[in-house]
Parts: C-alpha cells; structure tokens; sequence
C-alpha cells in the first residue's frame, strides 16, 4: 500500500502506467512463491495458432517455438552485432519485472535481446531497412516500419516474436516517422517523402483495426506542405486529438474531429531568428510537456525552442489557441539528438552523451553525463517501477527523483543499462550503467574468420581492427590504425596472423592474439581492393585500384625469416574482381587474378622473387560481352576422374553465369546458371559441411543477397538459395573455420551470424522426382519443353535421313553435332565460341557419368580445349539442362543492340554508322563472316538478294532492329533474345 500511495503522489501521472505498476505489485507476492520451473513456463507461454501461412515474409527466427522452422532452412539468422545507429529511437524497452528484455533494430531487422538468458529473438521480414519503432505501453505488441519499395508496417508479438498483422504499403513510399497514442488507441505516421516531388502525407490508424486486418487503411489523412521534410511526429498525451511535427526548420500543430472529419486541420506559427536575437539550429525532435499547453521543439544547436498558446497576445489571422515560441533556452552544448518524456519528466539526450531530465518548469531534476558510450540516439524507459520505490519513505517521493530505469542507445551501436537510483551515487564510476551488448564499430570494411577457433576479426572503415568471440560475443583485442581507412582484412591459414589492407597502399601484418605489427609496408599509393592469404601462410598478395597485383613473401634471412616485397604487376586494364591463392591437385600453391576485363592471369611464383619481381605465368582472355564479376578456387571433383589432375576455377560473370574453367588447358570446361536473385555473384567462398565430407559454396551479390549452392553445380535452381540478409550493399562475407557460421556485414552498420545447415539445401533439391522434371521446372516453360522434345525427334529422324526407307531407329539420343540447330529453334542463338562452350560441357556431363555414349571412352581425342572427352550424342535431358545453362538470362533490348553498334564504330550521338564500316568489321572482326554467309543471313532476314538492297547507305541501331532484324518496338523484349 505504502508503494501505491508514493506512486499516486509521484510525478508519474500516465493512468496506464501506474495502472501496470499496480498489477506487477499485486503479482510480485504471488511471483514469489512460485518455484522456478513454473516462472519460466509463464515468460515463455505463446498464443496458439500465430504459426499461420504469412508469405510476405521470409522467416521468423530465434524463439524456441520457431526452432523446427529454422532447422528446416538452410540460412537462418543467430546473432546480429550492431544496430541501426543512425536511427534515433532505435530501441524500446521490453523489461516489465518479469523479464529484462530490450528491442533493437538492426538494418531491415528488429532484435530482442533478453538480457537473463543472452538469447536474441529475431523479427525477420522487411526488405528495406527499419525506419521506425515502437511498442504498446503494456509491452505486448511491437510495431516496425520502412521505407522504400514494397514496404511494409508490421505488428509483432513482444512475448513470441511473431507478426500479427502486416500492412503493405502503408504509404505509397513507406513510412518515415509514427507514434503511438498515451492510451494505445491511435497510431500516427509521416510517411517517407516522394523521391521526385517530396510530397508527404500524415495519417492516423485506428490499433483495433490494425490489429485484426492487414488491410486498414488510415481513418484521417492530410497532405502535408511542401518546402521541409517532417522527420518527427509526436501526440499530445494530455489530448489525443492534437499533435505535432517538425521538420529541419518547420513545426507543424495537427488536430483532427475523427468520426466527423477525414482530414486534418494544421498550422505552422513562424519562427524569425531576429525575435529573438540569435541563429536557430535545425530542428531535430518535438514533445508536448507533460500536464501543460506547452511544447517543445529541440535544435542541433542545444537549445529548446518553447512553444505556448498565444493568449490575449493572439495575432491577426490566428486563434488564442494557436501556440507560437515564446522562449529559447540551452540545454545541451551539443546537438539534440533525443527528446521523450516519462511521466512529468522531459528527458533529452545529447550528443556529447549526456541524458538531463526536467520537470514541467523546464527545471533541470537528474542528469547522467559519466555514461561514456558516445552520443545519444534512444533512450527506452522499462515498464518496471523505480529500482529505488521500495527503499523510500513515501514522506520523501515528493522531493525525490524516481524514474524507471532506462536503456541508452549510442551512435556506435552501444546498449547501455541505467539505473535511475545510480543518479545519487557517488562514485562515478556507479554512475554508467552496464553494457548490455558490446558495440561493434560502424561501417565494418571486411571481415574474416579464424582459420581453427570460434573467432572472427572486422577491419571498420574507421581505421580500427577487433577479435571478436563467436561464443561469449564479446570484442576480445582492439586496436586502431590511427588516421586510416580499412579496406580488406584476411587470416593465415593457420591463423598466427592477420593481414590488414589500408587506403592509400598501406598494408599491416599483425599478430593475431597482440595485434602488434610484425611488418608494416606500403608499395603502392593506391587503395587496397583485395587481399589473399596463400595456403602455405609465408606470401600475401594484394591488388590496388589502379589494377596492380603486388606480392610479399615470408624469405630468409640470417638465423630466421622476414617478410619482403616481392614485385608487382599490372595485367589488368580494369577492376580486378578476383585475387585467389590455392593449391593444384598435386599440392602446388598457385596464384590467379581476374579482371573485369575479361582477363584470367597466372603468376608464376616460383620463379617470382625481390629481384625478377613478380612474373606473370601465362593469361588467358574470355570472349566478350560478358565481364566478370567474382573468382573462386573450385572444390574437388572425386567422381570426375577426367579433371582429377586439372586446377579449376569457378569465374562469375554479370550475365549470372557460373563458368568452371580449366587453369591448365585455359578453356571453360563448363556453364552453369547461378543464383539469379538479386544480382551478379560478388564473392563466393568454398567450404565444407560440418555433418557430412560434402562441399558447399557460399555466395554473395554486391546488395542484398547471400546465399548457398551446392556442390557439384549443374545449374539446377533447387540447388541453390537465396535471402535477404542487408537491405543494401553486402560488403563482406566468410565462414567459420568448422563451416556452421556464415559471417556477413553490410553498410547498414550490422554484422550477421548465420547458421549454416547445407543438408536441407540438398533435401530440397532431392525432392524432384526426375532429371527431366527436374530441368522442366529450372526453365519454367511447359510449352516450350514440350516443342522441344518436338524437335529432339525431328532431328533423330534429320540424322538418319529425312528421305530414308529404312526402318525409323528413334534412339532418345541427339548428335552433338544437331545440338546449335536444336538451339536455334528453340530461341537461343550461340555464337561460335558459345558453340565450342556448349561442346565442352557435353564432355563435362558424360564425365560425371563416368562413360560416354556410342562406346566412346576417355582416350577419345577431346573436342576443345580443357575437355577430356566428348561423347558423340546427348539424352534430351542433356540437351534441357544445356539450354537452361547457356541461353541468356536476360534479353535484348534496344539499349544493348545501341551499344554493339557503338562497340562497331558508330557515331555516338546518333548510332548511325556507314554500310561500307558496318560489312567489313562483321568480315573482319570477332567471329568473322564470309561474304556469302553475310549475303545468305540477310536474305533470310529481309528477303533482299543484294546486300545493297538489305543494308542502306547509313542505318543507325534502331533502324537496323526494325528494317533488318524485324523487330518492332514493342517486340524488342520478346524477341530480342534471337539478336544475341
């Protein structure tokens, strides 16, 4: 009783708040008496039935009722370091006596971390980063909203973590601020400003019905004026009806008759610099002062802007009502960044780091300034009473501070515990709060695994390099690279150091348990773009972004070794996408380079050393127009006894192609279609799974996506995953020495750990039924298989002669020979090098057979280069998965045809070239026509029998699509795929 009575006498006047209190102190005597067991069963009980069909999303991670979810996917999240530091707001407080839990957001994820069991609880299914957060007062429902495309405004269980309601599209481009009402009724939202225009809207949505339909649409909505985009919006809790927003320099007063009106009523009062004598900051965040008319509207100065209704003051054109700034007041020496209130307290934060609390007055009552986490960016009250109520007389609560206690969020992504009693402590060092999470530094550059422990190093584009414990999660050694930038980061391959890349060329080697500097070096003034460790651990190579590959070796020297640079050499005339140490079948170490030039490069290493420098072996250059993306080291292939011997490599390419290229014979020996979701293969790494001696391949594209293909590839879709793990730029990926983590940063500020569980990615693909059903569903097209196989037998009886008498032999068996025309009819048009491609994959596919057709065997004479043996026919799933592999991906439009005619030499104002320039570089140049096959092609084209008659005096590239290549404007995307 005595408890109650201070709280009614307190400055916590929220009826919803104390009426929460009220049931924790009822329930905290019978909580007493229950044992353990029985405590927990009640923290983790769930609503039935919240497991229901939601496709909108991609998973729901991390409560125990999802565990049989998440050991059904092959990527499913398991920690997140970092937070969404340029968020304010970015955290709520979940604690309620009970439980000592807080949510935070993370890029395109929100995190509930509890801090008694150190488990995270993943709210997973936005595709753009979280712009907003909030919760209801009785901590029981979590709402998250972005912006951007396909938005989303999503409703989630505090206790489960799983989406009651999801909203599409709340507004038409997301939605950049919301608030919930005092009583939990209203939710109020700006949405995100039109990219074009910079239109906004503000709207007010009903809770009961966004709780039960996916399909609420506001009650009241208004546009707001153009000129400043609102990045806050705030109810008056002493009057649901009114509201306020701002702006960098405009603060708008909204007020709405909801049912009797569907629109808003607003002003905006002016506010001069010369009222009051002094330069006024941008405004950052804006409240109603608890139990009175007035308002306020921080600044990025430290002041307080107070606004109030004008009185018998009223101006011309206003109401008494109407409020307008009447004071300016200092509050910080530092920017504002966070502005709340609790109870009757107003509570800012400052980007100093300090946290002030004040009364109605304005009078300053508590201040934390020895917290020393860096600049404030949330501050999220629990739910809990004061930790100090109990102690205190209640003769005493009046002149005393009582405050829940609260959790502070930084910009470098810190999760600091306060308690508000620590404020009459004495001791400074009582007065900062616990660390709940330990921050990771912003803007992670590269990350790499630890080759043999549970470890993981970040190099942050800030210059500092940290060891982090995949277990306990915690930063166990930090240093700094004073006045650097990070760029590439890498272990030896037994992990007895790291090699860290700089801007401007500079390169350390540091030990892995001190991070002290074993050598230290800079031979290039350029930035360090990648960074390879050889498997052997004594060389280092690096490539610069002046498409330079340097080398340094660990030589001898007297009674020891020491590192040396070695050389550099610069094969490449664009970006090196690729810098790869590995080792032959026969155990040399090899080191290979590929250049979005098209460029494969060898160096010879053996006979590389500080005075030859670094000597290039031997290069090869891919045929055109694809350019390469990403180069990996292949793994093994045991059941392919024709490559036993042979190096391969896997290249990417932009065109989502995955090339297996022999580094012998320098020839592709295969092409498989990768992942096609979000964009070309940035980096992939090869690993080995953790249950089974099965190889893997971790991928990732340069936004968004990482993923799984598993290995041996064949093209198969089923094969391989995808999912959204940044909602923006993947900047790093690696796994864990045993394989069961995938690491991967983005510049959101985050860094993901994965659990890796490749098995179910072969589960899935296991479950086609058949070879031919299962390239039936990788090309997606019924109709087309099924004139395919037409074809297929049309050219078995072409083989044997179409006016032959003998009995008809349809053996199921295409000769390789048929296999371009079989390509032509179905739509795909190879070129030559395409040809010999698809030939050598022929050879690649009996060889995973382990014996060709027709009796042919390993000592046939190879059809190209790299290809150990070609078969002599093909079954018609041959010829299915050759054409799911080989045709292009994406067709012609007439953007690209406008670019072939400027790679020919047209005028690149208008695509017009002559006919006399257009004929002789298609019989000079590339895969050269003779004059008879140019004539023949155009006859069959336009019906002409002169190549005058075909071709004009000039064309230029749109003319030359719709008068010779027959297409229409509108059949360009349909078509185009014959112009290739």
């Amino acid at each position: 009783r005595r408890a109650i009575s201070a709280l009614q006498r307190c400055s916590f006047q929220n009826r919803a708040w104390i009426k929460q209190q009220r049931e924790i102190l009822h329930l905290s005597r019978w909580a007493a008496s229950v044992s353990v067991t029985q405590k927990v069963t009640l923290v983790h009980l769930k609503p039935l039935g919240w497991a229901r069909p939601w496709p909108s999303y991609t998973a729901v991670s991390g409560s125990r009722d999802t565990m049989e979810l998440e050991e059904q996917q092959a990527l499913s999240l398991n920690w997140v370091y970092g937070s969404a530091s340029t968020v304010s707001n970015n955290v709520v407080n979940l604690s309620d006596g009970f439980s000592e839990r807080v949510c935070f957001l993370a890029a395109h994820t929100a995190v509930i971390f509890d801090k008694r069991t150190q488990r995270q609880m993943f709210l997973q299914g936005h595709c753009n980063a979280i712009s907003c957060l909030a919760v209801t007062g009785d901590r029981d429902t979590i709402i998250t909203a972005d912006a951007g495309r396909t938005s989303l405004m999503v409703l989630w269980s505090a206790t489960s973590g799983a989406p009651l309601v999801s909203i599409a599209e709340p507004h038409k481009h997301g939605v950049l601020a919301l608030d919930l009402s005092p009583d939990d009724e209203w939710l109020a939202t700006i949405s995100a400003p039109d990219p074009e225009t910079g239109e906004q809207e503000i709207a007010l949505w009903s809770m009961a019905m966004c709780r039960v339909d996916s399909s609420a649409r506001p009650c009241v909505a208004s546009a707001i004026p153009a000129g400043d985009i609102q990045t806050c919006v705030r109810f008056n809790m002493n009057n649901v009806n009114e509201l306020m927003s701002n702006g960098k320099r405009r603060v708008y007063f909204w007020s709405h008759q909801f049912p009797s009106s569907h629109r808003f009523k607003y002003y905006s009062p002016p506010l001069r610099a010369k009222d009051f004598k002094q330069s006024i900051g941008d405004f950052t965040h804006s409240v109603f002062v608890p139990g009175s008319l007035q308002a306020l509207t921080a600044t990025s100065d430290g002041d307080l802007v107070v606004w109030d209704e004008q009185g018998v003051t009223v101006q011309v054109g206003t109401r008494a009502t109407d409020r307008r700034a009447i004071k300016l007041m200092r509050i910080h020496n530092s920017p504002v960044t966070v502005l709340t209130t609790i109870g009757d307290y107003v509570v800012s934060g400052g980007q100093e780091g300090f946290v002030r609390f004040y009364d109605p007055l304005l009078r300053i009552v508590a201040w934390f300034e020895d917290l020393a986490v860096g600049p404030i960016m949330s501050v999220a009250f629990s739910a809990a009473p004061p930790s100090n109520l109990a102690s205190i007389d209640a003769a005493d609560t009046i002149n005393r501070f009582l405050a829940p206690d609260f959790v502070v969020s930084t910009s470098e992504s810190c999760l600091v515990a306060v308690q508000s009693a620590s404020f009459e402590e004495y001791d400074a060092s009582r007065r900062r709060g616990a660390v709940i999470l330990h921050a990771l530094r912003a803007g992670a550059a590269d990350v790499a695994a630890h080759p043999t422990r549970a470890e993981f190093a970040v190099l942050g584009s800030d210059g500092v390099l940290q060891r982090w414990d995949m277990v306990k999660h915690t930063c166990v050694q930090s240093r700094a690279f004073p006045k650097m930038s990070g760029t590439r980061l890498a272990y030896s391959r037994d992990g007895g150091f790291i090699v860290a890349g700089l801007q401007d060329g500079y390169l350390h080697i540091v030990d892995t348990e001190s991070l002290q500097d074993i050598y230290t070096t800079r031979n290039t003034p350029a930035h360090v773009c990648r960074l390879a460790t050889a498997t052997t651990g004594d060389s280092v190579a690096i490539s610069d972004s002046r498409q330079h590959v340097l080398l340094y070796s660990l030589l001898p020297y007297k009674n020891g070794q020491r590192w040396e640079y070695i050389g550099k050499s610069q094969v490449h005339h664009a970006e090196v996408v690729g810098l790869q140490f590995g080792e032959s079948p026969s155990g040399q170490t090899r080191l290979f380079s590929l250049g979005a030039d098209g460029r494969v490069a060898e160096y010879d290493l053996e006979r590389s050393s500080p005075s030859a420098g670094l000597v290039l072996g031997r290069h090869t250059d891919l045929p055109p127009p694809t350019v390469p993306s990403a180069l990996a080291f292949a793994p093994p292939l045991p059941y392919f006894a024709a490559y036993a011997t042979d190096t391969l490599l896997l290249l990417c390419d932009d065109q989502y192609k995955v090339k297996l290229f022999n580094a012998d014979a320098g020839a592709p020996v295969a092409t498989f279609l990768g992942p096609t979701f979000a964009g070309p293969i940035a980096k992939m790494l090869m690993f080995k799974s953790a249950s089974s001696s099965d190889a893997f391949l971790a991928y990732s594209t340069a936004e968004r996506v990482v993923g799984l293909i598993a290995w041996p590839m064949d093209g198969d879709p089923a094969k391989t995953m995808g999912l959204i793990a940044h909602p923006g730029k993947v900047d790093a990926m690696a796994v864990s020495y045993d394989g069961r983590k995938l690491l991967t940063s983005g510049d959101d500020g985050t860094l993901c750990v994965w659990d890796v569980r490749p098995q179910e990615l072969l589960r899935a693909a296991a479950a086609v039924p058949s070879e031919k059903e299962r390239w039936r569903c990788a090309i997606d097209n019924p109709e087309l298989v099924d004139e395919m196989m037409e074809y297929f037998l049309y050219a078995q009886i072409k083989a044997q002669g179409e006016a032959s008498m003998a009995p008809r032999s349809i053996s199921g068996r295409l000769p390789v020979s048929m296999l371009p025309d079989l390509m032509r009819a179905a739509g795909y048009y190879p070129s030559e090098a395409e040809v010999l491609a698809m030939a050598s994959h022929t050879a690649f596919l009996a060889a995973g057979r382990g014996t060709a057709s027709n009796g042919s065997s390993q000592d046939e004479e190879a059809a190209t280069p790299g290809a150990a043996w070609t078969p002599k026919d093909v079954s018609f799933e041959d010829v299915l998965c050759l054409y799911a592999n080989h045709r292009p991906l994406q067709e012609v439009s007439q953007h690209d045809i406008n670019k072939a005619f400027l790679a020919l030499g047209a005028n690149p104002n208008n695509t017009r070239i002559g006919r006399e320039a257009l004929l002789n570089v298609l019989q000079q140049d590339g895969e050269p026509m003779t004059a008879q096959e140019l004539l023949h092609a155009l006859h069959q084209l336009t019906g002409a029998t002169k190549i005058s008659d075909a071709v004009p005096h000039n064309i230029d590239a749109k003319k030359f699509a719709s008068e010779v290549l027959g297409f229409e404007d509108d059949g360009l995307a349909t078509a185009g795929t014959q112009a290739a």
